[in-house]
């Protein structure tokens, strides 16, 4: 594999032979993995919000959400594949400070998200088995996810991963098409518009809802896992992350069309706690049947979400510490090392105790305010990335790509502005 790397840099995962040899699982892979764990139950219920609120009038928001985390991910993959090392090798040259911020940051959201991801999948059990308490509920599933990322290899992880998009795709469009929008609805969705909603950052919100954060680093990992190198592997790896962003997108439009259809209405209901609140008016308007697409739909979300989350999560803080420590040696099997199992601990135990009771304000704050800068810090250290010397000049960024990533930095500048000022 060829580097660009001095002999003092650390070095990416060593890819693994593509066992796969049918046309589609050569052409998909890690994008299906990054829209199952970029979506979860709390963007679905968002999307139904939003549509419930103002129909499809911004849908365009979620297609322009959409480009901008593709945008991201293709850097973070092309660098990779020209290069051979991963994005966070590349960023060291920013200085070590900024890859502390990362790390800084890693262990905060692993910690806030392995408590948020437990409470979910603890509400949409009971909302599915009302006798089954929330936090046995959320117990269990926190530990047979955990226990599936611990044993897992990636052809493994990849292939449960992929069925739970496979049945997102059926139960989301399903219940979509059991709502039976009007065609006038779903035409009205593509034509620009703020929708009497209130103002600019509702819209920047929904934009920059779309995806994930910091997990988006695990795809250059995971591309070296699924047996991805050299720069032939380019094309493969944009159409790869194209079907995974337009299955992103048909998960949350199809939440949006089921919201617009539901004249009980959704006044008040926010969050993955709201969806025992609306299962019951949802089975009186659409049938049984509706109802359990929409919660066997939310469940696979929060699901796929909690075992692709952990494992992006401790890919990405595996390179932070790897990269951190100026390591001369590969990582042939991240999910072995200790780096990675810690922190799934981490995530998997500690967390727990978000279940009782709310996190201490300080740290609340802290975790916000680093959040709201993340996304920022990550597009500006990228585009700087891709216009270095250390990118091969063939693959750089283009000028119109340069401007789309700046789009994309004022959106979550301005977002991350807005949400600090909230603090």
């Amino acid at each position: 594999m060829t580097s660009n790397r001095t002999g003092t840099e650390p070095a990416a995962a060593v890819p693994r032979p593509e066992k796969n040899t049918s046309s589609w699982r050569r052409l998909v892979g890690p994008g299906i993995v990054m829209a199952a764990t970029g979506v979860g139950a709390g963007d679905l219920i968002t999307s139904l919000n939003s549509g419930a609120s103002v129909g499809l009038t911004l849908a365009w928001a979620v297609v322009v959400g959409a480009f901008i985390k593709f945008l991201v991910t293709e850097a973070i993959g092309r660098w990779y594949l020209a290069t051979g090392v991963t994005p966070l090798n590349g960023l060291l040259a920013i200085g070590r400070w900024y890859i502390g911020f990362f790390a800084v940051f890693a262990i905060l959201v692993g910690f806030f998200y392995g408590g948020a991801i437990a409470s979910a999948s603890g509400l949409i059990v009971n909302a599915m088995f009302p006798t089954l308490p929330v936090w046995v509920a959320a117990i269990g599933v926190q530990l047979i996810g955990t226990l599936l990322v611990w044993v897992g290899r990636y052809g493994f992880f990849e292939k449960i991963m992929s069925f739970f998009v496979g049945l997102m795709f059926v139960t989301t469009v399903g219940a979509a098409i059991v709502a039976r929008p009007s065609l006038e609805t779903l035409a009205d969705g593509f034509t620009p518009s703020f929708g009497g909603t209130g103002g600019v950052f509702y819209v920047l919100g929904i934009i920059g809802g779309v995806g994930g954060s910091i997990s988006l680093l695990s795809y250059s990992r995971w591309a070296a896992q699924h047996g991805w190198s050299g720069t032939g592997r380019m094309r493969a790896m944009r159409v790869d992350l194209i079907i995974g962003y337009t299955m992103t997108f048909v998960f949350m439009v199809a939440m949006m069309v089921v919201g617009a259809a539901f004249t009980a209405g959704l006044d008040g209901i926010q969050g993955v706690d709201g969806l025992r609140a609306i299962s019951d008016p949802f089975e009186a308007q659409f049938g049984t049947t509706a109802k359990w697409l929409l919660l066997v739909g939310m469940f696979s979300a929060v699901f796929s979400s909690l075992i692709g989350g952990y494992n992006a999560l401790c890919n990405a803080f595996t390179d932070i510490v790897h990269v951190a420590r100026g390591a001369a040696t590969e990582i042939p099997d991240p999910e072995k090392s200790k780096p990675f199992r810690l922190y799934l601990i981490w995530m998997a135990i500690p967390s727990l105790v978000l279940l009782t009771f709310d996190a201490p304000v300080v740290i609340v704050l802290i975790y916000a305010a680093l959040g709201a800068l993340f996304m920022p810090a990550l597009i500006a250290g990228l585009l700087y990335l891709m216009n270095s010397r250390g990118m091969p000049r063939a693959h750089r960024n283009k000028w119109f790509t340069n401007v789309a990533f700046a789009g994309g930095l004022a959106v979550y500048a301005a977002l991350g502005v807005h949400e600090l000022m909230g603090l």
